[in-house]
């Protein structure tokens, strides 16, 4: 069936002059110039419905308009045509501003939609078109400048407000080339770079109304980036099945200019950018696009991908403060690797209408991220051909985070909501609230899905990282929250808004509610799977009013108030199936004002076992001086744990630990909080762990207590100086349980009010390969 698109109630005004006769006078006046030029006035664009239909599907835009900006009779136009003395056509277009409405847009078989958008919008292109000996066009010199200077998303009465954007581009190698059943854009090679690339957004924020003229209150931050871009496109007619169109990438990303930056976020002056970027994307199948409507489902869009590669890298990368030159964390990459494989497959499936109201967005997703299984030709463990990784530079040093497989289904909504002004019955502290706040809330529906690490290696080039010996080191993951390894079915919802609600400032402020289960998660594990494993988990997670900021600090996570129970059936000791027993546990948290951070510098010049800022102190106090280099990753976890004081927030809520042996006996640590310890009730300290991840040579002793030399040099290893600190640590009691039904099932107290104060333990921690 053939692919069509109607536009139905179209009405196009704009001043037409009639045509009049002139006589020889005039005639004689008139000066003839090369190419034309047509210059426009338009009061407006309208239509009524346009439609475009695949395989009896449709996708519909209602009330489109175009008019002229606020304040101005019409837009201007003007489009000057040439043709230049090598044949080239060349056409310059100018378009003023003028504003852009769609009512909505949806598809055939639903009464919902993806929402209303509003924006206005300007462009200056600059277009060239030459023909090719072999066929095909030559668009070499193209251009394109669009600046929309706000962009409007409604979702039921709630507007998220893209401010200031900016896209630039210009082809200075590229070809259109045609063939029998597809056309490809080539964009050139390496040593010839095809187009040049810039966009710029200038805020992200909410609105409940539309208005170009007056400032977001409140906004998300900017981002900027520009790179070149290498390689080709290709579009083929047809999708994964009957009428569609299947999109073939094959493209190198790269910014290597000194005097640009790849990419730069800003958030109240503060920054996170790299100084070079570098990605490539490519398939081999491409991308196919569908309409579909099975009659069993609302209609959607469906985008299926066999297989597709994605490798990154960020060059000489700063996080935190406002000193583009300051200290970085060096320079982190990685690839993915997707493949359809053992029934698992990627596909993206787009629904209009989202969780809430009929607008918004619905997503079925699917996807399998693998690596080949280690390879251990070499007589240890390695990571194998494909890898999925993830790594760091840190002074000329790499360390990567090899082996990652992910699969995983399930639903995503995004709406925009608004929290009611009484939640009725249900207080927003509750843990069966109804998630709904202010903000854009996306919502998670039976997502079932695993990952996990091979391992860690660590080199003086990839290269030699890549074929060294596996090793331990994913368990840093914990600090910020992230096991090694996790299987797991999530329900829940997050919102975000913009602004820091804690500072005032820019920023993300986050309201969340995920439920967690049939989960496993490894709190460490070996690249053949074994290791310590919690299995069979529930986790209930509840955060109020937390943030994310950029900072002096870095980025920071502030997890305001925040409340979870994890219920392990069983942690096993080896294998997640296999392993051997220690019992159940049931941990409870009630947090306000935990925090984490990251940011650039790691641990500088260090003295191990003594203390001295310099070699020669160091060594006098029996230590070991290492200089790790200026460049690294510090991580600061701080933990504020609170009591329940009867208040609304924390009631019925606290911090509790219960062990349950295998045999039936408990053990319970209950009711523990962190204090400032100065009499005041203060609790800002909290618990603290800061770690300082370098990668840089050290010290190894033999079984003889001898050092061990590789090529002349210290071993290369993953250094992390560790420290936790807190002034006052509290625990009401510990008690102790017989088996349930037992005589001694009721929990008697072993030990009533434990108080620890001003604990400061410092500890140095470096791997190393074995081989």
């Amino acid at each position: 069936m053939s692919r069509k698109i109607i536009i139905s109630t179209l009405a196009l005004v704009q001043p037409v002059m009639a045509l009049q006769s002139i006589d020889d006078a005039q005639l004689a006046a008139i000066t003839g110039f090369s190419g034309v030029t047509l210059e426009t006035q338009n009061l407006g664009v309208s239509a009524q419905e346009v439609r475009y239909t695949e395989d009896n599907t449709s996708l519909i835009m209602n009330g489109f308009s175009l008019t002229p900006a606020a304040g101005a009779s019409s837009f201007d136009s003007k489009t000057t045509f040439d043709v230049e003395s090598d044949g080239t056509l060349a056409i310059h277009s100018v378009a003023q501003p003028r504003d852009i409405h769609i009512d909505n847009v949806g598809m055939s078989g639903s009464t919902k939609s993806f929402g209303q958008f509003d924006g206005r919008y300007s462009y200056d292109t600059h277009i060239f078109y030459r023909p090719l000996d072999t066929g095909g066009l030559d668009l070499s010199g193209s251009s394109l400048s669009m600046n929309v200077d706000r962009l409007y998303f409604n979702d039921d009465g709630l507007y998220m407000v893209i401010d200031d954007f900016a896209v630039m581009s210009r082809i200075n190698n590229g070809q259109l080339l045609y063939d029998v059943d597809k056309v490809t854009l080539n964009l050139g090679d390496a040593g010839n770079r095809g187009m040049n690339f810039s966009y710029r957004i200038g805020a992200v924020g909410l609105d409940t109304s539309i208005n170009y003229s007056t400032n977001l209150p409140e906004t998300f931050g900017s981002l900027d980036m520009n790179f070149d871009v290498y390689g080709s496109v290709t579009f083929k007619g047809g999708g994964a099945s009957g009428e569609g169109l299947t999109f073939i990438p094959s493209l190198t990303l790269i910014n290597d200019d000194p005097n640009q930056f790849g990419f730069r976020y800003q958030d109240d002056g503060n920054l996170i950018l790299a100084k070079s970027f570098s990605g490539t994307f490519s398939t081999v199948d491409g991308f196919t696009i569908d309409l579909e409507n099975t009659g069993a489902t609302d209609p959607y869009m469906a985008i299926r991908f066999s297989d597709f590669d994605f490798a990154f890298n960020l060059e000489d990368a700063v996080l935190g403060g406002t000193d583009p030159n300051s200290n970085t964390i060096g320079s982190f990459g990685g690839e993915f690797h997707f493949r359809n494989a053992g029934g698992r497959e990627n596909s993206l499936f787009l629904r209009p209408g989202g969780g809430d109201g009929n607008s918004g967005i619905t997503a079925d997703v699917s996807w399998n991220i693998v690596s080949d299984p280690y390879d251990n030709s070499a007589g240890y463990p390695k990571p194998g051909a494909l890898n999925t990784f993830v790594s760091m530079i840190d002074d000329g040093n790499h360390i990567i985070f090899n082996g990652f497989n992910s699969y995983g289904s399930g639903r995503v909504t995004m709406d925009l909501t608004s929290m009611a002004a009484n939640p009725g019955t249900k207080s927003i502290y509750a843990s069966d609230y109804d998630g709904y706040f202010d903000g854009i809330r996306v919502g998670v529906e039976n997502v079932v899905g695993g990952y996990y690490f091979s391992g860690v290696t660590v080199g003086r080039t990839r290269e030699e990282a890549l074929d060294s010996a596996l090793m331990g080191g994913t368990e840093l993951l914990l600090s910020a929250e992230f096991f090694p390894a996790y299987d797991f079915t999530v329900n829940g919802q997050l919102t975000y808004r913009p602004g820091n609600i804690h500072s005032s400032s820019q920023g993300i402020t986050l309201n969340s509610d995920t439920f967690i289960t049939d989960a496993n998660a490894a709190l460490t594990v070996n690249e053949d799977g074994r290791g310590v494993w919690l299995t069979n988990a529930d986790y209930d997670i509840h955060m109020r009013d937390a943030s994310i900021d950029i900072t002096e600090d870095g980025l920071t996570f502030n997890k305001g108030l925040s409340w979870s129970t994890l219920n392990i059936g069983d942690i096993k000791f080896g294998g997640k199936a296999d392993g051997a027993s220690l019992g159940s546990f049931r941990l409870e948290r009630l947090e306000h004002g935990s925090t984490i951070a990251i940011a650039s510098g790691g641990a500088g010049q260090v003295c191990i076992g003594g203390v001295g800022a310099d070699a020669a102190s160091c060594a006098a106090d029996g230590g070991r001086f290492e200089d790790r280099g200026e460049e690294g990753l510090n991580i600061k976890v701080k933990g504020v744990f609170v009591e329940d004081d009867g208040s609304p927030q924390y009631s019925g809520k606290g911090n509790r630990f219960i062990w349950t042996q295998t045999n039936g006996m408990t053990i319970a640590m209950d009711n523990f909080s962190t204090n400032d310890g100065d009499g005041t009730g203060n609790n800002n300290y909290g618990l603290n762990v800061d770690l300082a991840v370098d990668v840089a040579e050290t010290l190894v002793l033999d079984e003889n207590r001898q050092p061990v030399q590789v090529n002349g040099r210290n071993p290369l290893g993953f250094a992390v100086l560790g420290r936790i600190h807190y002034k006052e640590l509290n625990i009401d009691r510990i008690t102790l349980a017989g088996p349930a039904g037992s005589a001694s099932a009721t929990p008697q107290t072993l030990i009533n009010g434990i108080v620890i104060q001003n604990a400061d333990i410092q500890a140095n921690l470096t791997a190393t390969p074995i081989r």
